[in-house]
């Protein structure tokens, strides 16, 4: 939290912050969007020709939906972001690489500083 005056006061973060937002209400809407021309597109393709199926097909496409997204954010995102890891280039795999290095070597001089701590607590 130590940058969050940095990057959240002041009029130029404020700006950014709604541009962020908007930006992110249109990526929103962009999909959404794709929703409604399926469900224009099937009622139109099928010839239906009662316009209250419009809405039941949106109430339908829901739990789909839902069930889909979290197959994605449980399951197939673990998946993706594991291949993504393995076949990046080589300067992001020596970063990952790195990281994973450096945080064995702080826990492993994390339990001497506890180690050390406890024999000089035991004396």
């Amino acid at each position: 939290m130590e940058n969050h005056d940095k990057y959240w006061k002041g009029k130029k973060n404020k700006a950014i912050r709604y541009y962020f937002y908007i930006q992110k209400g249109l990526e929103l809407l962009n999909e959404f969007r794709y929703l409604i021309m399926s469900i224009f597109a099937i009622y139109y393709a099928l010839k239906m020709d009662n316009i209250w199926l419009i809405p039941l097909m949106f109430i339908i496409a829901l739990p789909v939906l839902i069930f889909f997204g979290w197959l994605s954010v449980h399951h197939m995102k673990k998946v993706t972001e594991y291949l993504q890891i393995q076949f990046s280039t080589h300067w992001a795999r020596y970063q990952f690489d790195l990281l994973e290095k450096q945080i064995t070597l702080l826990e492993t001089l994390n339990e001497k500083f506890k180690s050390r701590q406890s024999n000089k607590m035991d004396k």
